[in-house]
């Protein structure tokens, strides 16, 4: 089927374009994509993506000279996506969500050992690297984080890679 846009004037291609984009833009696959996108500084999820198209375009937009996205979706087909970000397969939401809680959980407690630690030895090192704030968390936090990372409901599914693997890579 072929258009003849010749016998139309600038300002009806112009409404016609931003139609056409606005459908393709919102145009829904039926899967998820929750992308996490990392810009000179700031991070954030790009939200209203729903189709594989529009994916790749934020892609190329942030495609490691501007930014990184990470994409976590439940399409199994990812693999063709063009993405200098990680290009993440996870079932649902709700997997997604419990394992963001828990590697951020796992990855906070030894930060906050460490500034525990630094606080509670901050008299025998030199004035000038002594912490000059005591930490936000004490000691009984840690123990109770510790003990809740221990307890978590690990029945989540993790992100699994869909990235394509080349030869130079391996």
């Amino acid at each position: 089927m072929e258009i003849d846009l010749t016998k139309y004037g600038i300002e009806e291609l112009v409404e016609l374009q931003n139609k056409i984009d606005s459908i393709i833009r919102y145009y829904d696959d039926g899967y998820f994509y929750i992308c996490e996108v990392r810009s000179y500084g700031r991070n954030w999820k790009e939200n209203y993506i729903y189709n594989t198209h529009t994916l790749q375009e934020l892609c190329y937009q942030y495609n490691g000279d501007d930014g990184i996205v990470d994409v976590f979706s439940n399409n199994p087909d990812l693999s063709k996506i063009d993405n200098y970000g990680d290009v993440m397969y996870v079932p649902t939401v709700e997997d997604y969500e419990k394992w963001v809680e828990y590697t951020s959980s796992s990855h906070r407690i030894p930060r906050v050992e460490e500034e525990l630690d630094k606080w509670d030895k901050r008299d025998n090192v030199p004035f000038m690297y002594r912490p000059r704030f005591a930490p936000l968390y004490t000691r009984e936090d840690l123990e109770e984080m510790k003990s809740e990372l221990a307890n978590y409901d690990m029945s989540f599914v993790a992100p699994v890679s869909v990235k394509p693997v080349y030869e130079d890579e391996e």
